[in-house]
């Protein structure tokens, strides 16, 4: 690995000739890959009182865009975007050997992705097909990748929304024999599309995609060099925030892959020397995150410690402006039950993933649940799965709980985020951004102050005791009816967990950490039940820890962070009728003791 650095020098002819932004109509498109735009929306811009100026002509259907700053001085432009609240900002450079297309980046404090400005005749958005048509023919082995990639996707999604039982099963083992094609053929056509078609765009695609499986491919580290410095070439076409953002993204990538571990501390070495402590303290974090992990991974110890003390130093301030400002309203407390002799309590279950942007509301408007109602009117719980990404806070149960509901509600759950009320989905059109967590905190109160209006002969006690590892459980309930479906079942949940993930989120609550007394629980038989049950929480770190062990054997963690600290636990008791899924009524109680 003779020219490991030199792998990531960006490559740059002479300085390109600059040029003033050309008044007209202009394509605003955020890249996901290397050969595609995705329209955000058309600007219209011209000169007014001798400064250029622009305006939202056109853009998506059924989307929310408003231009909120637009500043074009000399050849430098700089557009932010508001999404229903949620800003993204383009900065780009116009070249004069290509006046039409600006290239430069798209996105937030802590990612951004390639993007373009460019140049049309009229301001409407273009026809999908008309942009499809533009682009780039991909090479003949590109397009087989993606047709074998593709297929055990769409097998799946049929499989979901299949309500016939031996069809879905069917589509599904289709769907695995699919899976095993792709894996053997995919990696032999992007090596294919890499070395015969490296000129095309589509090379860096592939590149992308054999560095992310680059070990389980048996990839030599001269072929790795080679992709990155293909990626890092590529980078440098949207300007220096971009290919600083893909020296990180290259040494998150390579972390997790061992043999790989001294190309992934040159990438994160190189992100970190054009990081600068004005630039947003959130990709300050990640860069020192990504550096840290991968000196630790090299051996390089002492240079793992004096980078955790950066870090500690940014995650600090980071933490108390979180604390400071989420969630970014004041919850109003509950007033309290119209109906005196209302008693049944209300239970939120959340499915979120630390991982997935748009659970940003969900998870907000979840933890401002917790500041407007006591725990006697409405328990919360939160389920953590692998959506869109590895999530260390998933366990094999949480996993097995969404799968539980998505059986008896598949249109509801199956994604995050997904809400349930009293065992019942309600999906209430999806998350968002922080912006609109105080409009989802509105709708889920609506939800949770009808319930809490209901009654409920169900009875529920219950108790828990900590003896350092050792926790023990006692709960029971009476007044139940005799079902064979019905059951007492048992959740122990950690109050606070402080994890960064790629959501940007810092805190969660109440997540589920186990089930005592099993997923099935104890059956309530005579309308009554009880459990006592023993919980050791060392053997519970083990089982959690080789779960994750296991999982991320397949899909590595972006992050070498696996919090267990088990430190502040309460357990909720709730009965269930599985046949249904209703929760006819439920307690928590804080685990007690040291």
């Amino acid at each position: 690995m003779k020219h490991l650095f030199a792998a990531l020098v960006i490559i740059a002819a002479a300085a390109p000739l600059r040029a003033d932004l050309p008044e007209g109509n202009w394509r605003l498109g955020q890249m996901n890959n290397a050969t595609a735009d995705f329209p955000v929306c058309v600007l219209k811009v011209e000169k007014k009182d001798g400064k250029l100026a622009a305006e939202v002509a056109d853009r998506p259907a059924k989307s929310e865009v408003k231009l909120d700053t637009f500043e074009a001085k000399g050849d430098r432009v700089v557009i932010v975007v508001d999404f229903g609240g949620t800003k993204r900002t383009f900065e780009g450079t116009v070249d004069a050997k290509d006046a039409k297309t600006v290239r430069g980046t798209f996105g937030d404090d802590m990612r951004v992705t390639r993007a373009v400005l460019v140049a049309q005749d009229g301001d409407k958005m273009p026809a999908p097909a008309d942009l499809a048509a533009a682009r780039p023919k991909p090479p003949e082995p590109f397009a087989d990748a993606q047709k074998l990639q593709s297929a055990p996707l769409n097998l799946r999604f049929q499989a979901q929304r299949s309500k016939d039982v031996n069809d879905k099963a069917d589509l599904l083992a289709k769907a695995k024999e699919a899976q095993k094609v792709a894996d053997e053929k995919v990696p032999g056509l992007l090596r294919e599309t890499f070395d015969k078609h490296g000129e095309t765009p589509h090379a860096v695609d592939a590149a992308g995609q054999l560095l992310r499986t680059a070990v389980k491919i048996k990839a030599s580290p001269q072929d790795v060099e080679k992709w990155v410095k293909r990626i890092d070439e590529d980078a440098a076409k949207y300007g220096p925030r971009y290919a600083r953002d893909t020296h990180v993204l290259n040494a998150e990538v390579l972390r997790t892959q061992k043999g790989m571990e001294v190309l992934a501390l040159a990438n994160a070495r190189a992100a970190d020397g054009a990081t600068k402590e004005t630039d947003p303290k959130a990709f300050q974090e990640r860069v020192l995150r990504a550096l840290k992990a991968t000196q630790a991974a090299a051996g390089k110890a002492d240079d793992a410690k004096a980078t955790e003390a950066r870090l500690a130093k940014v995650s600090g301030a980071l933490d108390a402006e979180y604390e400071k400002t989420v969630p970014p309203f004041q919850p109003e407390k509950f007033g309290g039950r119209t109906d005196k002799a209302a008693n049944r309590v209300a239970v939120l279950e959340l499915f979120t993933g630390a991982q997935c942007p748009p659970c940003v509301a969900a998870d907000v408007a979840f933890d401002a649940l917790s500041r407007a109602y006591r725990p006697s009117d409405l328990i919360l719980i939160q389920y953590h799965v692998h959506i869109p990404g590895p999530d260390p806070l998933t366990t094999e149960e949480t996993v097995q709980r969404m799968s539980y509901y998505s059986k008896l509600a598949p249109r509801e759950v199956g994604g995050t985020p997904s809400t349930v009320f009293n065992g019942k989905p309600q999906s209430l059109r999806g998350g968002g951004p922080m912006s609109v967590a105080e409009e989802k905190f509105g709708q889920y109160r609506k939800v949770v102050n009808a319930l809490l209006e209901e009654s409920t002969d169900v009875k529920m006690a219950g108790s828990a005791h900590r003896d350092g590892d050792k926790v023990t459980i006692t709960a029971e309930t009476a007044g139940a009816k005799s079902g064979d479906d019905v059951v007492l079942r048992l959740i122990l949940l950690e109050e606070q967990i402080k994890y960064v993930g790629g959501n940007g989120l810092r805190v969660h609550h109440d997540v589920v950490r186990g089930f005592p007394n099993g997923l099935k629980g104890t059956a309530v038989k005579d309308g009554s039940a009880k459990a006592v049950i023993e919980v050791n929480l060392a053997e519970l770190r083990t089982s959690l820890a080789a779960y994750l062990d296991k999982f991320g054997a397949d899909q590595p963690f972006p992050y070498e962070d696996r919090p267990m600290d088990l430190g502040h636990l309460k357990v909720v008791a709730l009965v269930q009728n599985d046949a249904t899924g209703e929760i006819l009524n439920a307690a928590q109680f804080p685990v007690e003791g040291k």
